[in-house]
């Protein structure tokens, strides 16, 4: 039986495929944001993953990454190639943080405000930005302007944008059906970036020693610069 390449199919037939695909694509952007259910009332901790963009004097990045937190003050959030790959893991707890290359058998430890500058380009906590993904501002046993922030909100109560210290962040997107942000824009002196947020999940039992010692098992202390050496020769 004769094989129907695209020489033997009719133009009409490779155009009708064509129109379909395209109508297609058209509805996914119609059809709007994917929706969530509405959050918990209670939100102990959140995991999922999204897109980062930066920019900067001297250019611009772009990578993806997983992210899990359990409120007020711990989190992991994994660097990712374009194939899912791990490509550097970052842990806060309590205040310290450490950032993980199991590739090249090394890590660092500081201050967690300080690695979030390093990641994000801007000094926040694990909190602060365990809040701002899942637009959610006041847990157990704390008050609206925790922390020091400045909150902007519509007349349903969502989360528009806040600031402090200099710094900015605004929601441009929230996730169908729920007040948790699906795009958040952010800036601060010369300094902005875009985070996407690609799915999220609420008061999931962390999978496994996520935030103990165990992730340095192995590795080997380095200073920053040995870390930055490490990471341009990764590129």
């Amino acid at each position: 039986m004769r094989r129907r390449t695209a020489e033997t199919i009719p133009r009409a037939g490779r155009t009708s495929g064509i129109v379909f695909f395209v109508l297609l694509a058209l509805g996914a952007c119609i059809s709007g944001p994917p929706r969530l259910s509405p959050p918990p009332a209670r939100i102990d901790a959140l995991d999922g993953y999204g897109s980062l963009s930066l920019r900067r004097e001297g250019g611009s990045v772009k990578t993806r990454f997983s992210f899990c937190f359990i409120l007020p003050n711990t989190g992991r959030i994994e660097a990712l190639d374009v194939f899912g790959r791990t490509l550097a893991v970052l842990i806060f707890k309590e205040g310290e943080s450490w950032l993980a290359l199991r590739s090249r058998h090394a890590y660092w430890r500081g201050p967690e405000e300080e690695l979030m500058e390093k990641f994000l380009g801007f000094g926040l906590k694990a909190g602060d930005l365990a809040r701002i993904l899942c637009g959610r501002w006041a847990g157990p046993g704390e008050s609206e302007g925790a922390g020091g922030w400045k909150l902007d909100r519509d007349v349903r109560g969502y989360v528009l944008g806040g600031e402090r210290d200099g710094f900015r962040f605004e929601v441009g997107e929230f996730f169908g059906g729920a007040s948790v942000p699906r795009t958040v824009a952010f800036s601060r002196a010369g300094r902005s970036g875009r985070v996407r947020v690609l799915k999220i999940q609420f008061n999931r039992p962390p999978r496994g020693d996520l935030f103990g010692p165990s992730i340095l098992k192995g590795l080997e202390p380095k200073t920053w610069q040995e870390i930055e050496a490490l990471l341009q020769d990764e590129d």
